[in-house]
């Protein structure tokens, strides 16, 4: 009996000793499906043509694309870190060779209902947006 108790004893310390990472809700990769930026004052994929992809992992982020406008190409490829609390959303952009800028920190509210992200920005400190603010709308690809 003791024994059974104490083999009981070993095997839920094995298991509870084995910890799973916590994976963040919106890991994985999203398509946008919509946006409406400022201040080009553009919506896609209405006005502007192209196709986005947004990847994240635990911890990092990466954003793909291109888009086109009139006779304006544009390609985005920026990545970086990010941290979510609740919906408090804040992404460190460390590569973004399209702006020739990095290490700067963009608040965003983000909005998650089943696969559908939407992306509202810039937010102040106080994670308030501005009077008019950025949109972006994903849906999760499976």
């Amino acid at each position: 009996m003791k024994k059974a108790i104490l083999l009981g004893l070993i095997i839920s310390l094995i298991i509870g000793g084995c910890n799973q990472v916590k994976k963040s809700r919106i890991e994985g990769a999203w398509q946008l499906v919509y946006s409406h930026w400022l201040p080009i004052d553009g919506t896609f994929p209405r006005q502007i043509k192209g196709e986005c992809i947004k990847l994240w992992s635990m911890e990092y982020f990466a954003t793909v694309g291109r888009f086109e406008m009139d006779t304006m190409i544009y390609d985005t490829h920026v990545g970086g870190t990010y941290t979510l609390e609740g919906n408090k959303y804040q992404e460190t952009i460390h590569f973004n060779p399209s702006k020739g800028t990095t290490d700067y920190i963009v608040r965003l509210i983000l909005e998650l209902k089943n696969d559908t992200l939407i992306q509202r920005w810039p937010a102040d400190e106080n994670w308030k947006l501005e009077e008019k603010f950025s949109i972006e709308k994903y849906v999760r690809l499976k």
